[in-house]
């Protein structure tokens, strides 16, 4: 279901494995975090304000929400400029996948809110810069170990498709980026795993993907991952981020610090 420029996109994919998958390890700073952009600007006064410090973007760059008045070409020159940031800071910005950036990516998939007037335009900037992108990524700080996905990983997704990974931190960024390690794999992984969306999305599987799960699905005793404390987005929420003992859904157009002791405050 996907188009692409096999050879162009073959040869980056295999540089970035060279590279490592751009996954922030263990750190002696803070960590900026910026969740879902949807066309939004905010991320810009963050960088400004904190212009050393690691960034990890949650996902979802695209498809604004009308009510907000960004429209569909601010967004796409918005993320324009989001991908120039991580080719200017390649060791310091992560940029995580989200479920706005799949259904371009594989165009079988229809949403709201998608761009159709720029939808292939889109698809193949995507394609081009794919090896810019990671699914999952980690950080440790003050001993408190942090895992990076757009909506977070639920214990029954999991378990369905990693049966048989350890569930530390490394080894599921590992699992999860290893499946973008050329074309044909990572298609199969969205069509298979990726777009699982559970009931509480609308959808007809157990528990949504770790870009679909639902914020209420991180509620339940089966969607905890133990000694690992989860970050995320994709629940849009309305002013204030939900911070748990083990997961932070941050989604709530604003930035936030991940301080040296491990806590996560807004910037105001």
């Amino acid at each position: 279901m996907i188009t692409n420029k096999k050879n162009i996109i073959t040869i980056l994919f295999a540089l970035v494995a060279m590279a490592g998958w751009a996954q922030v390890n263990s750190v002696s700073t803070q960590i900026l975090v910026i969740p879902d952009v949807h066309g939004r600007t905010f991320w810009k006064e963050a960088i400004v304000k904190y212009p050393d410090l690691p960034v990890v973007f949650l996902g979802d760059y695209l498809d604004p929400y009308a009510y907000e008045n960004i429209t569909q070409e601010d967004a796409l020159a918005n993320f324009k400029e989001i991908l120039a940031f991580k080719q200017a800071n390649m060791d310091k910005v992560t940029l995580l996948i989200g479920n706005h950036e799949i259904h371009y990516i594989d165009t079988y998939y229809k949403f709201g809110r998608k761009d159709t007037l720029n939808a292939e335009y889109i698809h193949q900037l995507l394609l081009e810069h794919l090896p810019l992108f990671s699914i999952a990524s980690q950080a440790v700080l003050n001993d408190k170990t942090f895992l990076f996905t757009h909506a977070g990983i639920v214990g029954p997704w999991w378990n369905k498709y990693f049966p048989d990974t350890p569930t530390d931190a490394t080894s599921i960024c590992n699992a999860l980026n290893g499946k973008m390690e050329n074309m044909e794999t990572f298609g199969a992984f969205i069509d298979d795993a990726l777009m699982e969306i559970s009931k509480m999305r609308r959808g007809e599987a157990e528990a949504g993907s770790c870009v679909w799960a639902d914020l209420d699905e991180h509620k339940k005793k089966s969607a905890f991952l133990n000694g690992i404390y989860q970050v995320f987005g994709h629940t849009q929420l309305k002013r204030k981020p939900v911070i748990k003992k083990t997961f932070a859904d941050l989604d709530c157009r604003k930035a936030f610090l991940i301080t040296l002791k491990g806590d996560i405050k807004t910037i105001k």
